[in-house]
């Protein structure tokens, strides 16, 4: 035990002494840049700023990843009390956006998914599900939709949002989430 004890000791010594150097370490995957006038000398407490970018600014991203964060922008799902399929009134103003959201994208087609919670028999949630999900396309037709563009399935209780087995965790997955198909 006592040469373990060593053998880690020396180890973390290592470890530290490596970490002291001041070697470059080469970054993939993002822009490194730095301000300083100083060349080799990337020490920020002269001033300098150092900055780190994903290499992902909004003209780099897809037409469809653009969308799809706009959508989730303006809320892509609304939530259901326990055994029901009326949305709750807070998902109106949600639903509101998603209208005109799609309104002002008219080449969208969306489905809608109907999640509920993991109590109840798979059978009974599946078609709860699909109530939830047909009452969200109801909700949006009556805004002006084409109903054609809105797609509907159930998932049931098969893909929960939070695996909890409590209350909090139960009212998030009974939920219906629009999706840009």
């Amino acid at each position: 035990m006592l040469n373990f004890l060593k053998f880690f000791i020396l180890l973390l010594v290592i470890f530290i002494v490596s970490c002291a150097d001041n070697k470059k370490i080469p970054i993939s995957g993002a822009d490194v840049t730095s301000d300083s006038n100083q060349e080799g000398n990337n020490d920020a407490s002269d001033g300098s700023e150092i900055s780190v970018s994903d290499n992902m600014d909004s003209r780099d991203k897809t037409k469809e990843e653009v969308l799809v964060e706009e959508l989730v922008e303006v809320g892509d799902r609304v939530f259901f009390d326990y055994d029901k399929s009326r949305f709750k009134n807070e998902g109106v103003e949600t639903l509101k956006r998603q209208a005109r959201f799609l309104l002002k994208n008219k080449e969208l087609t969306v489905r809608i998914e109907g999640h509920c919670d993991q109590r109840g028999t798979r059978e009974y949630n599946l078609a709860l599900g699909e109530r939830r999900a047909y009452s969200v396309k109801n909700f949006l037709v009556s805004l002006g939709v084409e109903e054609s563009r809105i797609s509907v399935i159930s998932y049931g209780k098969e893909r929960p949002q939070s695996l909890n087995d409590d209350e909090d965790s139960w009212a998030q997955n009974r939920t219906a989430i629009t999706v840009i198909n």
